[in-house]
Parts: C-alpha cells; structure tokens; sequence
C-alpha cells in the first residue's frame, strides 16, 4: 500500500504534529509509552528497546518514567530538578540520584530483575489457568476438525467459557 494512502499512516502523522508520541509498529499505530510498557518482558534486549524508546519521548516525565540510562536520568533530572520528586513516587529509585552513576546504574539493574521476576509471576498465572484448557484441547480440536470455521468458532468458545477464567488471579486453582 502506497505510504500516502495508508491511512496507519495518515492518523499516526497527524497524532504525532508537533512532536512524536507514536510510531508505526506492525503495520498500526503504538504510543510510544504504551509500547515501552509492552515491552517490559523477561527478555534483557527488550530493556534496551525501553530505553531507545524512552530518548524518543518528548515528554521528560515519561522519559524519567521509562529510561533505562543513568545518563540520561542524570541529565534529565539536572533540567527538571522539581519533576523528580513528582514522579519518585512512581520511580522509587530516582529518591537514590544523589548517590550517583554507578549506584543509579545499580538501582536500573536491579529493577529491571524486578520487572522480569514480576513478568514471570504474571506469567505463571496464567500458564496455571492454562492447564486445564491444555488438557481438553485434544478432544476440542478432534470435536472441530471437520466443521466449518463459523462453527469451530462457536464450538471452542463454548468450551472454553467452561474451562478457561475470564481474568486469572494469583493463587486461583480453578
């Protein structure tokens, strides 16, 4: 599809005039600070992409909020000493600047290994949830095989309303 006539394209050029608050990411539209929130995994190479994400934000407290350097964090909070203490609450680590690069380098380490042990616990929720839809899912894909795809729809639905929860929670056994 021509660049022009994507309208992907169009919106995000008229959402970003007069600075840059989203990019294009597989073919639609992400906000920049939304997409800095997806991906916060268990991967370390995503904490980098955090952080490039992070330089394109024009907002310095969103920049505050996500970046994964101690530079910048330094530079940031010299050109805007008041919003630190607006948004340590929500950055705990920026109380620590004043202990310098390496404790701050420190600091953006072991969050990190708390983002990914706090992605990991997400995840076994719902890998625990899971394992009963696992279970059932030869007899539900030998039930659908042959069906339309209107009617494996249907039927999968059905049987995972019975098996699957709606939002799984830490600690549910059902």
């Amino acid at each position: 599809m021509e660049e022009s006539k994507n309208i992907y394209v169009t919106l995000t050029r008229q959402f970003n005039e007069g600075k840059l608050r989203a990019v294009i990411c597989s073919g639609q539209a992400v906000v920049l600070h939304h997409l800095a929130q997806l991906k916060k995994t268990n991967r370390e190479k995503d904490y980098v992409v955090i952080g490039e994400l992070a330089r394109l934000m024009k907002n310095p407290r969103d920049q505050l909020l996500y970046s994964r350097s101690a530079r910048d964090i330094l530079a940031l909070a010299e050109k805007y000493p008041g919003l630190i203490l607006e948004v340590t609450a929500q950055r705990p680590l920026l109380s620590r600047l004043p202990e310098g690069r390496e404790k701050l380098e420190e600091l953006l380490d072991a969050e990190k290994r708390s983002l990914i042990h706090a992605n990991e616990k997400r995840l076994a929720v719902f890998l625990k949830a899971a394992e009963k839809w696992t279970a059932a899912w030869p007899s539900v894909e030998k039930e659908v095989a042959r069906g339309s795809l209107l009617d494996a729809h249907k039927k999968i639905t059905r049987r995972a309303e019975g098996i699957l929860p709606f939002a799984p929670q830490e600690g549910d056994d059902d």
